[in-house]
């Protein structure tokens, strides 16, 4: 059966008065009920209600942030707008922008609503390599406009010396909500498995990397998932979902867009490092710390995807795109174990783990063997 289109909300209709006196039309948008679609004289436009925690002062952050991305040339970052109310507006304690409307839309089954009509959940989906590349290079643009920004005192932010602890405690949550599921569910039973060797490998990598406090920093996005991409005509117009910008360390970034846009793999991480490094180069400690980052953001968001699809009171079977997201994120974390496998295997060397082509080459006249210059 067809969802129906959902209401429009009254205080977001009300705010957007308020940003647009003149508007002609409102629409809710399905799966995202905090942005209301609206036409102006000028054009489309979109209200965002941040969430209910949300200070003006992270407002503010995120506005400069989005800013200063765009002026580096991120050109799929949304304009902030809303005059003649000004960039923000308060109404019964929750605050709301308005930004313009990028066109496109979202991947195929970038959402599913599981298990209710209005409960939608975020699962990966793998974009076109050529889309990948596209948000990586944004991403690079906003990682790289943003450092300065990243230094100053007192703005958000997500330290990756925080990632394990904060995952500990998020496998742990899930491990009490899925433990009764696991007998019946395969998929459970291997995000057990797999998930406690991952943390086990993975954190004291994270741990080690975060004392040594070697790591550049930036603004971070945190949030590309699938359905914060827009894509119009096979290419990608817009990123949203930039309500979570905090300062911390790149490849953070990079482990989640890869994880929700590729999957893991050897071949989706070295496109990932090639876009990149077009704009901003990783670092040897950056590139070595890739998949320790990624496996326990993988074993978080797994788990998370099962506990939404299975800790619920629903008997019937999940949505075949929702099965199918949580099969992608199991392989992941198959092919991120591998890659700590043989990061463990190759120890200090300077090689990255999943480069598999050939070593040094030697000189013509048998010398000594040339060392590759990164």
């Amino acid at each position: 059966m067809p969802h129906l289109p959902p209401a429009v909300d009254d205080d977001m209709l009300r705010v957007a008065r308020q940003f647009f006196p003149h508007l002609t039309a409102a629409d809710a948008v399905p799966g995202h009920p905090d942005i209301l679609r609206v036409a102006t004289p000028e054009g489309p436009r979109r209200v965002h209600r941040w969430p209910p925690t949300a200070t003006e002062a992270e407002v503010a952050f995120g506005h400069e942030v989005m800013a200063a991305a765009k002026d580096a040339g991120a050109a799929l970052v949304p304009a902030i707008v809303g005059e003649p109310e000004g960039p923000v507006l308060r109404r019964d304690g929750r605050l709301y922008d308005a930004q313009e409307w990028l066109p496109g839309s979202p991947p195929a089954r970038a959402q599913v609503a599981w298990p209710e009509p209005n409960d939608w959940i975020d699962v990966p989906v793998a974009i076109s390599p050529a889309q990948f590349s596209q948000i990586i290079t944004a991403l690079a643009l906003f990682h790289e406009a943003t450092t300065s920004l990243a230094a100053r005192p007192g703005i958000p932010a997500a330290p990756l010396s925080m990632l394990p602890g904060a995952v500990r405690q998020a496998h742990e949550r899930h491990l009490a909500a899925l433990r009764s599921r696991a007998r019946r569910e395969p998929g459970i039973q291997r995000w057990l498995a797999t998930g406690e060797r991952l943390l086990a490998s993975a954190e004291p990598i994270v741990s080690e990397a975060t004392r040594e406090q070697r790591l550049p920093t930036s603004v971070l996005h945190l949030d590309p998932w699938p359905a914060h991409i827009l894509i119009d005509d096979g290419a990608v117009v817009g990123l949203l979902g930039w309500g979570r910008v905090a300062a911390g360390s790149p490849p953070l970034d990079l482990a989640q867009a890869t994880l929700r846009l590729q999957g893991w793999s050897d071949e989706a991480v070295e496109a990932m490092v090639g876009a990149y490094a077009n704009v901003r180069p990783l670092s040897p400690d950056e590139r070595r710390l890739l998949p320790a980052v990624a496996a326990l953001d993988a074993v978080a968001t797994t788990g998370r995807l099962l506990e939404q699809t299975y800790a619920v009171a629903e008997t019937a079977r999940p949505p075949t795109a929702l099965r199918a997201g949580i099969d992608a994120m199991l392989r992941s974390l198959s092919a991120l174990e591998r890659s700590l496998k043989t990061q463990a295997a190759v120890g200090k060397s300077k090689r990255t783990p999943w480069r598999r082509g050939p070593g040094p080459r030697q000189g013509r006249e048998g010398g000594k063997a040339r060392e590759r210059r990164r």
